[in-house]
């Protein structure tokens, strides 16, 4: 006698029903929540300098539908501190902000367990981790030589 005739499709059902009862809030939970990716998504402003330059960067973070977020520096601004006609670089007058640009969008994982935004450089297969504090509404992003660049959200 098989196994499977005292089964019915009363059974399947009710299988059915308490397998996606279960699955459900797995995924719900597993899924970045609303207000999280409201709370991430938006301008930062970052300011620096080095020995020679000021830096100011903007960079805007936009929530994807796929649980995924859009990064992108759309403005890279600096300035020298002393003048010097002999640089390689825009940088030559001190005070005068030159524009740089903006740099491609790239694709960020969230990850809620340790609140950071992971970029993978698709040649690479470097991570880029970026430090998400949804309280101080800051990301900061340690860079290879151990500096900090700490952008703070900022109101459109």
């Amino acid at each position: 006698m098989s196994p499977f005739k005292s089964i019915s499709m009363k059974n399947i059902k009710s299988i059915n029903i308490l397998f996606l009862s279960c699955l459900i809030p797995f995924v719900y939970a597993c899924s970045t929540s609303g207000g999280v990716k409201d709370d991430i998504a938006g301008k930062y402003a970052s300011t620096g300098e080095n020995e020679y330059d000021l830096y100011k960067d903007t960079m805007e973070v936009k929530a994807n539908d796929d649980e995924k977020f859009d990064v992108q520096i759309i403005a890279t601004w600096s300035a020298a501190k002393k003048d010097d006609p002999e640089r390689p670089n825009k940088n030559k007058k001190a005070g005068v902000w030159n524009n740089y640009g903006s740099d491609p969008v790239q694709v960020a994982t969230f990850q809620a367990s340790d609140t950071t935004l992971r970029i993978t450089e698709p040649v690479t297969g470097k991570i880029k981790i970026f430090n998400v504090n949804t309280d101080k509404k800051t990301i900061t992003q340690t860079l290879p030589d151990g500096s900090k660049n700490v952008y703070t959200k900022i109101s459109d």
